[in-house]
């Protein structure tokens, strides 16, 4: 039995059959993108008409990772981040008191302990943290040490990406200090190659890397994204992850671009690893605004979903990464019967 479209097909002269096809693709498009919007307003952080506790820990989360990562570059401003610190107060004493001493505000509380250190290190006053740290009732033993930055050396990174997969995964950490020393395009060629093997649906492979080493070229990209501020200056390369559109050929597959290029990404990152590299990953949640212009600067065409930007670094002999606490287990698993 003919349904519609193949009727339509049939009877069109073959000139009308591709605005036919693109007329059905808009109409199916459009209700799964409303859908999609709508479910994103409703329970997203966005929507302020309701309070979840996902919606606060984000908030926390994003506001004691400010500080975090700025104690780990390699020359951190001193008193850097006051106003984020007065936005992390704002958002971890009413959480407390509604949900109790739980993470994420006890790794922000770690986190403010390393932020009060680092700047008494330099004789600066820190008495107006350390009141308010002083009136929310908790103990060292409370937070433990996940919270703020350790000291890693290069050799000790490379002792654990030798002694299994576990201690190889757990060693990865987001760097923002480099040496500025130079990562050869054989070096980034070999990385791209083991990382081809990540899975992808149907094996459609969409990925692409866009490689970066000049760096004028460099500074031009990162200040697009404008997450790299005091630290992007020294990396060696930076690499644009993107996913080709034209791999996906049903309107169920809108978001295979981010799932696949995702896979790639955290791909690319574990062999950069391997090899001894640092890595960060680069967010790009980004407006179209921005959007178009990291595709001028960085000369990459518009079939292409930009998924993250990844700046590539050599290591010093010893330096801070941030180190915050992984949520508990039995949030991130459930068992059905």
């Amino acid at each position: 039995m003919l349904t519609l479209q193949k009727w339509v097909w049939l009877v069109t002269p073959n000139f009308m059959h591709c605005w036919i096809r693109n007329v059905f693709f808009v109409l199916r498009l459009a209700p799964n993108i409303w859908y999609d919007a709508m479910r994103f307003y409703r329970y997203s952080g966005i929507n302020k008409s309701r309070e979840f506790q996902n919606e606060q820990a984000a908030r926390i989360t994003m506001a004691y990772h400010q500080l975090e990562k700025g104690l780990s570059y390699a020359a951190p401003r001193p008193g850097f981040g006051v106003e984020v610190v007065v936005r992390l107060f704002s958002a971890i004493e009413p959480y407390i008191k509604q949900h109790g001493l739980i993470a994420p505000a006890t790794t922000a509380l770690g986190v403010l302990q390393a932020y009060v250190a680092f700047n008494e290190s330099l004789q600066i006053d820190m008495s107006t943290v350390k009141v308010r740290l002083a009136n929310i009732s908790y103990s060292h033993a409370d937070i433990g040490v996940e919270g703020g930055i350790i000291s890693v050396s290069r050799l000790q990174l490379a002792a654990e990406r030798a002694a299994g997969f576990e201690r190889f995964f757990n060693s990865r950490h987001s760097v923002r200090h480099f040496t500025g020393g130079i990562v050869t395009d054989a070096e980034i060629k070999a990385v791209i190659s083991i990382a081809l093997k990540t899975p992808s649906v149907c094996n459609r492979q969409s990925w692409k890397v866009h490689a970066y080493s000049n760096k004028a070229h460099m500074q031009q990209l990162l200040n697009i994204q404008s997450g790299s501020r005091g630290f992007g200056e020294q990396a060696s390369s930076v690499l644009v992850i993107t996913s080709d559109l034209s791999s996906f050929v049903d309107v169920s597959e809108r978001y295979q671009a981010w799932i696949d290029g995702g896979m790639f990404s955290m791909s690319v990152c574990l062999s950069l690893h391997a090899q001894g590299l640092g890595t960060c990953c680069l967010n790009w949640s980004k407006l179209p605004a921005d959007d178009f212009a990291m595709r001028k600067v960085a000369n990459i065409e518009l079939q292409e979903q930009i998924i993250m930007l990844i700046a590539v670094g050599t290591l010093p002999e010893q330096f801070n990464v941030a180190y915050s606490a992984r949520k508990p287990i039995d949030q991130a698993l459930q068992f059905h019967p």
